[in-house]
């Protein structure tokens, strides 16, 4: 990855080389015309303190600065306010005059853009106009071929610095580009990889939930499962003025099967026995293997009587399978209790204690029968 050092604002960082390299190669043809004219030692420490020195007292004032962007931007205007000046002063020599106002025309417009132009040509106008009214106005545009020379290939060597410059800061920021794409890229690759990850952990939550609300020998729900859900039945058949019934189911001398033929035997059973009520149960319906060899259907919507049809169904359907087990052939019969809501108990704890008093009836009275609670007659799967 490559990395940017830390620096000042870039205006202030490139304006100071810029101005440095520009300062210094003006100072050249600028000597070389002044030299044969005999000016005293004022100007020549003016064009010292101007040309090689200035620059840097305008970067450390930058630097100083809590807001260097704007200081920089200030000294490029006094940069083309001061160039003006020498330029009149000089008698705006052509080639002189020239290259130093290209130079700022430059400068301002790669920091300024389209707007620096104006603010080149009135800063460079406002210099050349203080200088006529401090100095008689006069013009002497000629200079000799040694700073023609100079001058132009003053010009030229400041064009080429600004070109090598700003060919590196383009070429740094192609480098950034591609580090920036090649980590996107690494970005997307691995965001991709998350989002895989995330879907497969939400499957395998998703198989967890599942896993933890079903009982792991007939796959059907277990009593977890109706405790989260059993009340939200009931408070919806209540809303909708619906009744909602309970079957509670028991495998008949279930220990009888696990004594006789063994407790893989009697997990067959049991496994047969979820199916068939899971076959015979409508879309709607809860079913669950409550625990051991009891299992509970809850029948949302469905009246007593109905239900009763239903659990006499059921019984003759048990009473008629036979499970097959290797060599074995074992048969079934169920007990099965029932009840209601409204009638027998509008709550869950209530219904299911109601629907297991009446299957305890079924089971007192003989086994393979359907109770309701509270109903004496029981039901022998003849519907």
């Amino acid at each position: 990855m490559i990395e940017l050092p830390r620096t000042h604002h870039w205006v202030v960082a490139n304006g100071y080389r810029v101005r440095v390299a520009a300062f210094a190669l003006a100072c050249l043809p600028i000597g070389l015309h002044i030299l044969p004219r005999g000016y005293g030692p004022g100007i020549w420490a003016l064009l010292v303190l101007q040309f090689l020195i200035y620059p840097h007292l305008m970067y450390w004032g930058a630097r100083k600065s809590g807001h260097p962007e704007r200081v920089e931007l200030n000294s490029m205007f006094v940069d083309a306010l001061m160039c003006g000046a020498w330029a009149a002063g000089l008698g705006f020599p052509l080639w002189i005059s020239t290259a130093m106002f290209l130079a700022n025309l430059l400068n301002h417009t790669i920091a300024r853009g389209a707007s620096g132009v104006l603010f080149c040509i009135a800063a460079f106008a406002a210099g050349a106009l203080a200088s006529t009214t401090v100095i008689a106005f006069h013009v002497s545009t000629d200079t000799n071929g040694l700073v023609t020379l100079s001058s132009m290939i003053a010009l030229a060597v400041y064009l080429s610095l600004i070109g090598i410059e700003f060919f590196a800061y383009i070429r740094q920021l192609h480098r950034v580009q591609d580090s920036l794409d090649q980590q996107r890229t690494t970005l997307e690759g691995a965001n991709a990889i998350l989002h895989d990850q995330i879907e497969k952990i939400h499957d395998l939550q998703e198989k967890l939930r599942e896993q933890a609300n079903r009982d792991s020998l007939t796959g059907l729900f277990n009593r977890r499962y109706l405790e989260g859900t059993l009340e939200r039945e009931l408070a919806r058949c209540r809303r909708e003025g619906a009744p909602l019934s309970m079957v509670l189911l028991d495998v008949d001398h279930f220990k009888l099967v696990n004594d006789t033929y063994g407790h893989q035997a009697g997990d067959e059973v049991l496994r047969v026995f979820g199916q068939l009520l899971l076959e015979h149960a409508r879309a709607e319906d809860i079913v669950c293997r409550y625990g051991g060899e009891e299992f509970l259907l809850v029948l949302p919507k469905m009246p007593l009587d109905i239900a009763m049809e239903r659990a006499a169904q059921l019984l003759k359907i048990f009473q008629e399978t036979t499970v097959l087990y290797g060599d074995l052939r074992i048969r079934i019969t169920t007990s099965i209790g029932i009840a209601t809501t409204p009638g027998h108990s509008n709550t869950a704890d209530g219904l299911i204690r109601c629907a297991d008093q009446a299957l305890y009836q079924a089971k007192r009275r003989g086994r393979n029968l359907v109770m309701t609670y509270g109903d004496g007659a029981p039901r022998d799967g003849v519907v």
